[in-house]
């Protein structure tokens, strides 16, 4: 069978019903996940800024800054940083645990770099990620010799998660659901061994068409009046039938 976009759109009319079904089906589960099932993640962010002098007599190109930047954030997301966010919060969890949701964001030109911490309670997240700032400073001193560290901005607690997005689930379970639900029509026209049409005739059979005899169309006005001059002659026919002539008698 070949399709078409004229007999596509024809298609998606006659399985109006079972693709609207599955696209109500399918959105249906994905605000139902998205509500009751995932869990909110929220996101705090702390920034830290790093202007010591032994290091800025040590940046003497872009390079160098860059490389001091990139350690600054692998020290954050430490193990011994790690350690002492867990004692100071009591979290019951490991420190590797705790670091698959901690990441950080440096920039070499201004030494800043960002504690981005991700959990699912929002209250949680705002601390731990101002812990995590605050044990850096602490211990940046004793590693690196750097004197001059301060919050830049201190995290606070998010007030909306950036996950899930049940909005953007269901418009993307609309959109999945609408091209499943086309995809099957067409594999169950596929399947559809039926002639539908002259020219399935004309692909199936490799020869060219010479003609087609149109459908029909009894007219009923037609019809009926044919129907009324059918019973009255047959209404005629009885009648006379029972006409008695004289010296006769009535034949049954």
């Amino acid at each position: 069978m070949e399709f078409e976009l004229g007999s596509i759109m024809k298609l998606m009319k006659r399985r109006l019903l079972f693709i609207i079904v599955l696209c109500i089906t399918v959105m249906g589960l994905a605000s139902f996940i998205s509500y009751y099932v995932m869990k909110p993640k929220y996101e705090a962010t702390a920034s830290i800024l790093i202007q010591g002098d032994k290091q800025q007599n040590a940046i003497n190109d872009i390079m160098a800054g860059q490389k001091l930047v990139t350690t600054y954030g692998e020290i954050i997301r430490s193990n011994r940083i790690a350690e002492e966010v867990v004692r100071r919060l009591d979290l019951k969890t490991t420190p590797e645990k705790l670091l698959e949701h901690v990441k950080t964001r440096t920039s070499s030109e201004s030494l800043l770099t960002t504690v981005i911490v991700t959990d699912s309670n929002a209250v949680r997240a705002t601390d731990i990620a101002n812990t995590f700032g605050e044990a850096f400073i602490e211990n940046i001193q004793s590693i690196m010799g750097v004197e001059n560290v301060l919050f830049l901005d201190r995290a606070k607690e998010p007030t909306e998660p950036i996950s899930p997005k049940p909005v953007l689930n269901i418009i993307v379970a609309f959109g999945l659901s609408l091209i499943i639900g086309i995809a099957i029509s067409i594999l169950g026209e596929l399947k559809d061994k039926s002639v539908n049409s002259a020219k399935d005739i004309q692909l199936d059979l490799q020869l060219p068409l010479l003609g087609t005899v149109g459908k029909l169309k009894i007219n009923k006005h037609r019809a009926k009046t044919k129907s009324k001059s059918v019973e009255g002659a047959s209404r005629y026919e009885e009648e006379s039938a029972k006409i008695v002539l004289p010296g006769t008698t009535e034949i049954n």
